[in-house]
């Protein structure tokens, strides 16, 4: 009783139903009010390495860049990079020069970019990331590699779209305004599908796809034709 008379009296003045209503939503926004997002830099995202060619590591036996140049070679030297993964159609032999590197060239539009690619350019990664750490990497780091990264983080190591493409906006690899293509087929992209083709050995998700027509006349004409039909 004594609690409900404190209460009443508290009701009646002005000050006391200000304090009232500020002690009920204080109550409630502690009960129900949702959690504020971390603000720190997840532990998980790309680490930058060097700025001056956008380079990050992505993990243990894979980075991401911009378009390297022969300054850069001492580093990746360092890092031990084995494998250099090009989206453009430079020619890398221009800055790698005779470096015992092994060059892999799949141009590509951000615009442009099918399934077939897209697991090209994993199982290309994944197998040479057995040989030693990979550099992947386009003219700026941003679009192209940008979205191979995202689409190696959720069909390789299982990350959710949502957590790939906050790396993808948030990790200071450039302005968002340059990753809308990128962006675009990451959140179309079925990734159980692409991961099951990957697994599968299929070089697209589709039977419709030019990438078998490819791989039938490679294996019926030899390796003579790789050239002109990457070309």
């Amino acid at each position: 009783m004594l609690v409900f008379s404190r209460l009443d009296s508290l009701l009646h003045s002005t000050a006391g139903i200000v304090a009232f209503c500020l002690l009920l939503t204080g109550q409630n926004a502690a009960a129900g009010a949702a959690p504020a997002m971390p603000s720190a830099h997840p532990d998980t995202w790309a680490t930058p390495v060097d700025k001056s060619i956008n380079l990050h590591r992505m993990s243990p036996t894979l980075y991401r860049s911009a378009l390297p140049n022969r300054q850069s070679m001492s580093l990746l030297q360092t890092l031990q990079v084995r494998t250099v993964v090009s989206f453009v159609k430079d020619d890398d032999a221009e800055w790698l020069g005779n470096a015992a590197v092994e060059r892999v060239s799949i141009p590509l539009h951000a615009d442009r970019v099918k399934d077939a690619d897209v697991l090209r350019v994993l199982r290309v990664v994944r197998d040479a990331e057995t040989r030693g750490p990979v550099l992947m990497h386009c003219k700026h780091g941003r679009e192209r590699t940008g979205l191979m990264a995202a689409m190696y983080r959720t069909v390789i190591q299982g990350w959710s779209k949502e957590e790939a493409l906050r790396e993808m906006h948030n990790g200071g690899f450039g302005d968002e305004k340059d990753i809308v293509d990128a962006t675009r087929y990451v959140e179309k992209a079925d990734i159980a599908k692409i991961r099951q083709a990957l697994a599968d050995g299929k070089c697209s998700t589709t039977l419709l796809s030019t990438c078998y027509v490819r791989d039938w006349y490679q294996k019926t004409f030899g390796s003579a034709s790789k050239t002109a039909l990457t070309q």
